[in-house]
């Protein structure tokens, strides 16, 4: 989702929340009715934005649940499945579903690019970074991130391109809109108030119209 423009970090990274499980179950399909591989992903996504890469233990995260080792390799053949499922979850839930949600709306493109940067800027930034971060140290991070950017770019291009930019322009905007969020996360800026999405959007406007961070309103 980071300015929500698609890559934007998207920000649209909205963060999973820990989810604690304790199992009382010994290993076997008991154990796999009360700690599905839901929870791992959840957990996984958690310790991956509040420790980095190196958080991924396998203990370590099974001591978080509450649960054996075991329950790792009934849902997962190694930590190298993990990873591949960790980042598709982080796809479906912090890109398609953004998107998805977004592309409800009916009010047109320039209250969608407000609901999709608003959904960006409330998001906590800690997954999207410590995922950024593993991808410059592993390929199938890298891919991963940039599957996800290419279709976060196509996104918010097209919503810009609904304003009145031609697709060229409205792909560089997209980057740039991108790029600029994805900074300001790295800086830790301080959150963005309504007026300071409003300014941001109106950069945005029809190139056939005068600015006006009004239009973005519901």
């Amino acid at each position: 989702m980071i300015i929500a423009v698609p890559s934007i970090p998207f920000g649209m990274e909205i963060l999973a929340s820990a989810v604690a499980v304790v199992n009382t179950f010994g290993y076997g399909r008991g154990m796999d009715d009360r700690l599905n591989r839901q929870h791992w992903l959840d957990a996984g996504l958690e310790r991956l934005a509040s420790h980095g890469p190196q958080g991924l233990r396998i203990m370590a995260i099974a001591e978080q649940l509450g649960v054996t080792k075991g329950s790792f390799y009934w849902h997962f053949r190694d930590q190298r499945e993990y990873a591949a499922a960790l980042l598709a979850e982080w796809e479906l839930t912090r890109t398609q579903h953004i998107i998805d949600q977004v592309e409800r709306a009916v009010d047109g493109a320039a209250v969608k690019l407000r609901n999709l940067m608003s959904v960006t800027v409330a998001a906590d930034p800690r997954l999207a970074l410590a995922i950024r971060s593993w991808a410059s140290t592993d390929p199938l991070v890298r891919k991963a991130v940039k599957r996800v950017d290419k279709k976060r770019l196509a996104y918010l291009s097209g919503l810009i391109a609904a304003l009145g930019w031609s697709d060229d322009d409205a792909a560089t905007l997209a980057r740039w809109a991108h790029g600029a969020l994805l900074g300001y996360f790295i800086l830790e800026g301080p959150a963005l108030t309504e007026a300071q999405i409003d300014l941001i959007l109106s950069t945005l406007a029809s190139p056939n119209k005068p600015p006006s961070a009004q239009r973005y309103r519901t």
